[in-house]
Order: C-alpha cells, then sequence, then structure tokens
C-alpha cells in the first residue's frame, strides 16, 4: 500500500481536492518497480493481494510502467482489491488501469474516489474491462463528478458490476433519466448507492417507474438528497402500488433495502428511549419491504373498508378467488384472528352467485346455501 501522509488539499468552490505530485517520493518508486521487475525475471512469486494508492498524484508514465511491470507477470493474480483514492488520473491513466483490471483475474472490489472520468473513450476502456470481468461486484465511485456527463455516467453504468456507489457525484434530474432508463432495462445490478446527490421528487418518480419494471436490484440508497414526503411516497410506490389488487400483484417484490430517510432525531443518552418519526418512519419501510407477493395482497385484504374498496372492481366471478386467497398463507397469528373478524362481516352479503362460482364449494352444500338464502329473503 501507497499512502501520502503529507498530503496537500485545497478546496476551491466545492471543487474536488487537489493533490500535488511529490518528487520525494519517486525514489520509492523506482525501487517498488525494480523489485517487482527482478521477481518477474527470476519467476520469483509475488503474491500481491491489494493495490493501495491513496492521496498523491499518478502520472500517466508513472501509472502506465507500473501496469506493465505487474501485468508482466503473476503478481495480480491473487489480488482481489484496487483502491486508487485521490490519485488524479487522467484520460491515459483511466486507460492503463482498465488493462490492470483485465490481468487482475480475482479482482473482486475497485476503488476510484476523487478522480474524474470525464472522457468518453476512458470510460468505454473500463466499462469493457469491468463488464467482462468474471469476479469484480464492487465499484466504488465517490465525488467522480460523474452527473457533468450523463452520457459517460450510462456507461459507467452498463458495465453491469452488482454493487455500485455514486455517493458525491453532483447527479441532478438530467442524469436520473440516465440511471432510470438504465434501472428499467434489469440490468444484472443489486445495490445502487445515490446518497449525497441532487435527486428531487420528480427524479424519485421516475426511479420509482422504472424500478417497477426491475426484478434484480436489492438494495437502493437516497440519504441526504433533496426529498420531500411527495418523493419517498413515490418510491414506496413501486413496492407496494395500492390502487389495485393487479397492481399490488405487479410491484417490485426484489427490493428488499432502501435507506431514504436521513438523520435522526432521538436521543439514545437517557434512560427511556423515544424513537424519532423518522426512525419509526424508516421501520415501517423495513417492514414493508420484507413482505413478499402473497403477504402485500393479505396485507391489503385485512381490513373491511379496504376489502371491499377493491372487491368493486373485481369481476364477481372472481371474488370468491379473492375471498379465499389468505386461507392458508397468513402465519402472523394476530393477523389470522384479524382476518377472520374481518370476514365474518362479509356474511350479510346476499349473494348466492359467489358460491356457485367458488370452486371449493361442493354442489350439494351450494344447493343448501342457495336454498338458504331464498327462505331468509
Amino acid at each position: 500500500m501507497l499512502h501520502n501522509n503529507s498530503w496537500r488539499q485545497v478546496l476551491v468552490d466545492d471543487e474536488e481536492p487537489i493533490v500535488w505530485h511529490a518528487p520525494i517520493l519517486d525514489e520509492y518508486w523506482d525501487q517498488l518497480e525494480e523489485e517487482i521487475y527482478r521477481r518477474n525475471e527470476q519467476e520469483i512469486v509475488t503474491d500481491i493481494q491489494r493495490i493501495n494508492i491513496e492521496n498523491m498524484e499518478m502520472k500517466k508514465e508513472r501509472l502506465a510502467v507500473l501496469v506493465a511491470i505487474l501485468s508482466s507477470g503473476r503478481a495480480t493474480s491473487s489480488c482481489d482489491g484496487i483502491k486508487f483514492d485521490n490519485t488524479n488520473l487522467c484520460e491515459e491513466g483511466i486507460i492503463s488501469l482498465s488493462k490492470l483490471v483485465d490481468v487482475s483475474s480475482n479482482l473482486q472490489k475497485l476503488f476510484l474516489h476523487h478522480n474524474r472520468i470525464d472522457n468518453m473513450e476512458s470510460a468505454l476502456c473500463l466499462s469493457r474491462s469491468l463488464k467482462s470481468h468474471i469476479c469484480i461486484n464492487w465499484l466504488w465511485l465517490y465525488h467522480c463528478d460523474l452527473g457533468s456527463n450523463p452520457e459517460i455516467l450510462l456507461v459507467i453504468l452498463q458495465s453491469d458490476v452488482k454493487w455500485i456507489n455514486l455517493r458525491d457525484n453532483n447527479i441532478d434530474s438530467v442524469g436520473v433519466v440516465k440511471i432510470a432508463e438504465y434501472l428499467e432495462g434489469d440490468p444484472p445490478i443489486h445495490r445502487i448507492n445515490l446518497d449525497y446527490n441532487r435527486l428531487n421528487d420528480d427524479d424519485a418518480i421516475l426511479i420509482s417507474q422504472a424500478l417497477k419494471r426491475n426484478t434484480n436490484l436489492k438494495t437502493l440508497s437516497l440519504h441526504n438528497n433533496n426529498l420531500t414526503s411527495i418523493g419517498v411516497k413515490a418510491l414506496l410506490n413501486c413496492v407496494f402500488d395500492a390502487f389495485s389488487l393487479n397492481a399490488i400483484s405487479e410491484s417490485n417484490h426484489m427490493l428488499k433495502q432502501m435507506d431514504i430517510i436521513s438523520g435522526w432525531e432521538g436521543d439514545r443518552d437517557g434512560c427511556k428511549y423515544i424513537p424519532s418519526l423518522s426512525e419509526i418512519l424508516e421501520g415501517n419501510i423495513r417492514t414493508l419491504l420484507g413482505l413478499d407477493r402473497t403477504q402485500k395482497i393479505v396485507l391489503a385484504l385485512q381490513d373491511k373498508d379496504s376489502l371491499l374498496t377493491y372487491l368493486a372492481n373485481v369481476p364477481v366471478d372472481l371474488i370468491p378467488e379473492v375471498l379465499a386467497f389468505p386461507h392458508g398463507r397468513v402465519d402472523d397469528q394476530y393477523q389470522y384472528k384479524y382476518l377472520n373478524i374481518v370476514y365474518s362481516t362479509m356474511r350479510w352479503w346476499n349473494m348466492p352467485m359467489l358460491y356457485s362460482n367458488h370452486h371449493c364449494v361442493k354442489t350439494d352444500t351450494k344447493r343448501k346455501r342457495d336454498d338458504k338464502e331464498e327462505l331468509s329473503i
């Protein structure tokens, strides 16, 4: 691991930190390159587990030499992580890094924080290397300003890494269009982090619509964006669209974690802890995301008013199937008891047709019930 502890950082108008080339390190670079080259020549096994280079400028010439030497032997065959953090990588540096990704056959994690990927050729080169890699599943890109070029953002997304972190990338509504377009295509990505960007309620609606067609994403993080209750409600709508029973059935049932509430207001220092509203809401969201398709439908049918509302749009011959649906599907004893109470309120329905349509009711039972209904009229 190479880490410059004496690095200098300057922030100008909230731009990315600037890091200068440190000539004092040139000697160590030369020694490192000579040692790796010597080991390759003598066929000495060099087992590099991680490559961490932080807070120092990586000039394109130096990086090209380092990658060439590492690629000539088997030094990176067991490397599972590469981290270039705040190294001022340029266009040619990203291309050289892509070659390093190619030869690191067991690479699983790539970190490129505080580096700009602002050239399409280098972005395409990196994306191709990531997409064709059989092991890599983490791509973390903090503070890479990908929001400034939505087309490059889309190219990076299309690398199809399972977990991609785009925190602090200045992503706004234009970038969200590309993200929604990508997610709607149901790519193999499992987790995406969009914390600390510039998303608003309209962006949340767009992402929600895209996720209704997505069956792979399991975790979405949107902390510290410009979302109000409207945006939160829109996001929840993709996992529980209460418009109709069909809408509930067609909602996203694969998303299991959605981090959208920022900040905590509760005081844990006292003897009695009272949860804040944000914690309560976060807990309710977590509970909702833990439900599968069947549990969501049962939840919608457990209240008499909502039950009647949903049945109003259901053909009469299908109503018995809807009423029978929760039977045998409820594990929670409280919910089971509550459903019994709700369904007992349906007895006042004077609808013999319901019995004749229910496939679980025997013919003689239907006749007896029909006769009973006629006597009670």
